[in-house]
């Protein structure tokens, strides 16, 4: 068998592994690290924060600070306010507007055009003549019936409100025509709603005050007579209106939109804080650096333990010496004393020995031994671990394997007398040793054991 191999795959869970295996130095180095670091600088920190110069100069500065914030959040806090004042006024306009709400496919119109006259008349051959004052009354009559009074009294003759009915009725002015050197005037009040017939109700309604009116416009404007003209009564399309009702519509979308843009603004507002005194502000920029500085020194332990473990040729596991070398793993053996429970919860995570009985192990590889070993009758012991640990071991397995001869051996790289005995054993059982043995020590065993001729029963590892 060739147990050479040029090239090997790393793997991740070894390297995860081996820097965990080293958590007393990292943790070691991470708490001198963070000591250290955290130390100087809260100690740059607290000398710092008492130079009274500095202080003062910290206090203006948050005074400056606060004073901006408090009018920015002043300001943002009355914009949210007023806009959610015109929401809810918006929302009221579009829920009972008799104008936004009715459809602008089947408007109902009730006209009526009056006609005002004065019985003026210009004196022929007079340098003077007296002023005509039909433009007075009908501008009172419009006044008249626009005013809030009168807007009052027919939205509660007709059950809806005042502002409501403003957005229905029209009161214009305007002229028909001349009949010599008289102008013949009108007074035009047109009135839109959701029917024809409500639309006629609330035309009478202003009617009513128009003939309530002409009495006290006499007394004080002048005498005149009102008389109707034409008076109409239909329904009709009004694109205007489906455009104003969209617009209506939108507007409370945006006022949302604005509302939300101004909270956001509000929430990330930062509020100044005062910097602390210099002992509490020391504390925090010592716990603050020595984090940084625990975590630079881990770190720092960590890549030192990967680029030793990627360049290193020591033996890592027993499962790494069966993938690169293809030997048979006869059992393992824990090395030196007991260990604590993380080093041997770490060790049952990655499948190593750990706490092992050893004669109970030994027996086991024994048995290993007796069915790898086949016929052969003499054995040598041999391997790369420590000189005690290959006595012990060879001492085991010789009061264990009682038909098969076994022969303690040294390291048959470096021992004379092992490399004597190997020509004169049938078969050879390595005894490795994880972090002592080497990589290219193995490879070199087997290298020498296939080159006699010789077959390798197996290995036992010391992990």
């Amino acid at each position: 068998m060739d147990y050479n191999t040029d090239e090997q795959e790393i793997d991740l869970k070894d390297l995860m592994f081996a820097v965990f295996h080293k958590w007393r130095p990292v943790i070691l180095v991470a708490v001198i690290c963070g000591l250290l670091l955290g130390g100087v600088k809260g100690y740059m920190t607290y000398k710092s924060q008492s130079d009274p110069e500095v202080r003062k100069e910290a206090d203006l500065t948050y005074s400056a600070d606060l004073e901006l914030y408090e009018k920015n959040k002043e300001t943002y806090e009355r914009e949210i306010e007023n806009l959610r004042t015109d929401i809810i006024n918006q929302q009221d306009y579009l829920d009972n507007s008799i104008w936004i709400n009715m459809s602008p496919y089947d408007v109902g119109e009730a006209r009526v055009d009056l006609y005002v006259s004065t019985g003026y008349e210009i004196m022929p051959g007079m340098t003077y003549q007296n002023r005509d004052y039909a433009d007075t009354i009908l501008q009172a009559y419009q006044s008249m019936l626009t005013s809030s009074a009168v807007m009052e009294d027919v939205a509660k003759k007709v059950g809806t409100e005042s502002r409501y009915l403003k957005e229905l009725v029209t009161v214009t002015i305007g002229t028909i025509g001349t009949n010599g050197n008289q102008f013949s005037r009108l007074l035009t009040i047109d009135v839109y709603h959701t029917s024809k017939e409500e639309a006629k109700k609330v035309l009478d309604a202003f009617l009513d005050h128009v003939n309530e009116m002409q009495g006290q416009i006499t007394a004080s404007i002048g005498e005149h007579t009102v008389s109707t003209v034409n008076e109409s009564v239909s329904t009709l399309v009004n694109l205007d209106l489906a455009d104003l009702q969209k617009t209506q519509s939108q507007k409370i979308t945006d006022l949302n939109d604005s509302l939300q843009e101004k909270q956001t603004e509000l929430d990330e507002l930062e509020e100044p804080k005062k910097e602390d005194s210099s002992k509490r502000a020391a504390l925090k920029s010592a716990i603050k650096f020595g984090l940084v500085g625990g975590f630079g020194g881990a770190f720092l332990v960590a890549f030192i333990v990967c680029v030793v473990f990627l360049v290193g040729d020591k033996v890592y596991s027993s499962r790494e010496l069966k993938d690169r070398y293809k030997v048979k793993i006869l059992g393992k053996l824990s090395a030196g004393k007991k260990v604590g429970s993380i080093d041997a919860w770490l060790n049952r995570l990655e499948g190593r020995a750990c706490n092992v009985d050893e004669a109970v192990e030994y027996k086991l590889i024994a048995a290993n031994v007796k069915n790898y070993a086949g016929d052969m009758k003499k054995i040598l012991v041999t391997g790369s671990a420590a000189a005690d640990i290959l006595a012990h071991a060879a001492e085991v397995l010789k009061a264990e394997l009682g038909e098969i001869q076994v022969v303690a051996g040294n390291n048959m790289l470096q021992d004379v007398q092992t490399v004597r005995e190997l020509p004169e054993c049938d078969g050879v059982i390595l005894v490795e040793q994880c972090g002592v043995s080497k990589y290219s020590t193995v490879e070199g065993e087997l290298e020498k054991v296939l080159d006699l001729g010789k077959s390798v029963v197996g290995c036992v590892v010391f992990e």
